[in-house]
This record gives structure tokens, sequence and C-alpha cells, in this order.
């Protein structure tokens, strides 16, 4: 183990460049220069925004953030959720742009609903920003502009980094506002000198050779492939969604991939990504017949495992087992790796070997206590208004189904 990886490792949080932040953090400015010296942009609709693209590139590039949350993704994300109106926010400080945000409105029975182009799959959002002083200003700017919408306004955003600057301060700026602990994100973040048995653990080295000898017994011919090739990884996309479609079937009853929406976004996402080089896809098969497979993006050092399943058929033979173990393999081998991400969630076989939990913090935050209460009522009753279509279509199947036995 190189201990050259650890200057690789870019936290998932605030590491702006000082020499970028002393514009601002450390100035004792009165309030009025400051005001006079600063210029918020509040674009609405996605063509303002492709204008100032290079703007909110900018920041980003500065920033750092998860790769998922940078300005082509979320314009793919935009491009494909079109019920959404996007728009968002640049703050110009003596002709530097210090904060940027991407968000998302839509507005439903007079309510409007304010987020952020994110996919729960993938990494959620972010807020890009140049320290503190920028972050008070961000946290403001949202606000003011949610006002300027008219009527009552709602912000709900998910999986951000704890702590967050902006969170912070958007609870200061909105006195009806709550933020909530999410799930922690399991990563395994590779030390120095250690060795590749801290991160598989003595159970699921276990496992794994038991499924290759009942493969090799039972005569199946298995063969394990990593690639980047971009037309390669495109080409097998269809038997990967056919199998994230049977997994879900098999476990929730039904698949995001039938959403023609989240279809094309996530064609579209893996195609971007494919064309940068930014993607490894590791494909495990079975008889010439894809059993398991992991998508992992390169991000800032990082094995980031957008997606990672195994094929209901093939379940008997643990292909996902030797996927997830192959996974942590090949990343603690690549020289340029600091660790893997596996992203939300907490099954178990995240949870294997020297973990670390990357907390994560959502915030609700209202126009007023008034447009809290609004916005309780309103989801009650479109939660009843579900209810009661549920309870009428199982009241129609059982009267059928008597209908016929009588």
């Amino acid at each position: 183990m190189n201990s050259s990886r650890l200057d690789l490792i870019k936290p998932y949080g605030i590491h702006a460049k000082r020499d970028r932040t002393s514009l601002l953090d450390g100035t004792n400015l009165s309030n009025d220069r400051m005001d006079k010296m600063t210029t918020n942009h509040i674009l609405i609709g996605i063509e303002k925004l492709r204008k100032r693209a290079h703007d909110f590139e900018h920041i980003f590039d500065v920033v750092q953030p998860p790769l998922t949350t940078r300005w082509p993704g979320l314009l793919i994300w935009i491009e494909t959720h079109t019920n959404y109106e996007p728009w968002g926010i640049l703050i110009e400080h003596n002709g530097d742009i210090i904060a940027a945000a991407v968000l998302t409105r839509y507005r439903r029975f007079g309510l409007w609903q304010l987020g952020i182009p994110s996919v729960p799959c993938f990494e959620p959002g972010y807020f890009g920003v140049l320290g503190d002083t920028a972050a008070v200003m961000l946290a403001r700017a949202i606000r003011d502009a949610a006002q300027d919408f008219g009527g009552p306004w709602y912000l709900e955003i998910h999986g951000l980094p704890c702590p967050d600057l902006v969170v912070n301060h958007l609870m200061a700026a909105c006195p009806s506002s709550k933020v909530q602990l999410t799930e922690p994100v399991p990563s395994l973040l590779f030390k120095p000198n250690s060795h590749l048995h801290n991160y598989l653990s003595q159970n699921t080295r276990a496992v794994v050779a038991k499924a290759r000898n009942r493969i090799q017994h039972e005569g199946l011919q298995m063969i394990q492939e990593w690639t980047r090739d971009s037309e390669q990884i495109m080409k097998v996309l269809p038997e990967i969604y056919d199998i994230c479609r049977n997994r879900d079937y098999q476990k929730y009853g039904s698949s995001i991939i039938d959403n023609p929406i989240e279809y094309c976004y996530h064609m579209a996402i893996m195609n971007e990504y494919a064309k940068q080089g930014l993607l490894e896809l590791l494909t495990i098969r079975l008889n010439e017949e894809l059993a398991a497979f992991a998508v992992c993006l390169l991000d800032n050092g990082w094995y980031l495992v957008l997606t990672n399943r195994a094929s209901p058929r093939w379940l008997r033979y643990s292909p996902g087992t030797i996927a997830n173990a192959e996974v942590v393999r090949y990343a603690f081998e690549d020289s340029h790796s600091c660790g893997v991400n596996w992203g939300k969630g907490l099954q178990r076989y995240k949870l294997s070997g020297d973990v670390t939990l990357i907390p994560t913090q959502s915030i609700y935050a209202w126009s007023s206590p008034i447009g809290h209460l609004f916005h309780f009522m309103l989801k009650n009753m479109l939660r009843l208004k579900r209810d009661i279509l549920c309870f009428k279509s199982f009241g129609r199947r059982l009267y059928k189904a008597v209908s016929r036995v009588g």
C-alpha cells in the first residue's frame, strides 16, 4: 500500500483553496460595503443556466465536489426531467464567482416545491462556496429568491455533506426549518501500509472461495472482465438494465428502469461518463450469460460504485459477492485509488471490512410557519387520496374474485 495515496484524497466537503477564500473570509468590511461589492445572479430556466455554465464549472473546479454533482451531470438531469424548472444562483464579489448552486422548482396546488437535480441511486446535491462568508450569502440568496417566486414554498434537499456551511446558514436564515441526519455512506478508505485483508473480511473471502469452488465443481465457465472502453460499456448496458429490472421485480415488485424518464437519464449519464473515460465496468459471466456486474465511477481518487447487481438466475453461485470482492481488490491494487465509495444504503456487504461511514444530512425549510402548516395539510390530503384510490382498486378486485367464486 503506497502512502502517497493519502495525497489523492479529497473528502466530500468544502475544501476550497485558501487563496480563493481569502477574498472574503477574515475581512472586516461593513455590510453596506459588502453589498455594494457583491451581485446575486438569479438564473431561471435552462437557457440562462447554459449561458453561465462556465461559471458553475469554474467554482466546481475549485471546490472539487463529487463528479455526479458537477455541471455535465446536472445538465443531463435537467434535460431529461422536464417536469421540473431549473434555476440557479451565482454570487459575484469584485468580479469573482464565490458561490454557486443549481436547484429545481415546480408549483403544485399553489405551493412552490424546491429541490436540487438528483437521482436517489447516485450522489446527492452539493453547494459550491468559497468559505463561510460566501456560504452566508448563498443561504440568504436561496431564501430571498424563493420568497420572490410569490406564494408559499417548501425546500427539501437530501444527502448533503455533514457538516455543511450552507446548511448551517440556511437554518439561521429560515426560522421554519429543520435538519435531519440521514443514512451514512459506507466507504473503504485505503490506509498506508495496509493489507487487502483489512478490507475483505474473513467471512467474505470464505464465501467467495466457496462460490468459486461450486462454479468449478459444476462445470460452469466463469469469465471475469474489467473494461473502460466506452463502446463496450454501452453495448453491455441493455443486459445490465435487464438484470436491474428483474432484480427490482424480485425485491420490490417494480423497477425505476420502467420509468421512461429515469431510463433516458441513466442511459445519457452513463454515456457521458463512459465517453470521458471515467467508468470502470466489471462483468462476471457464467456460461456466457451476464451473472453480475459493477459500474464504478472514477471520482477524485475514489471508486464510486454507481450500481452493482447479480442476476436472479445465478444467485445460487453468489456472483454478486464475487463481484463486490473483486471491486475491492481491483481498487486496492490501483496505485491511483484511495478507496471505494459504496454509495447510499447500509446493506450488509457494504459494511464488510474496515469501513468508514461518511455522515450525510437532509434539510427541510418552509417560507413561514403558515407555509409549513399548508405543506403538512397538502401532503396528508394527497396521501389520503392515494390510500382511497388503492382501497377502491382493492375493493374492485375483491368483488370480481368473489363474483367468480359465487
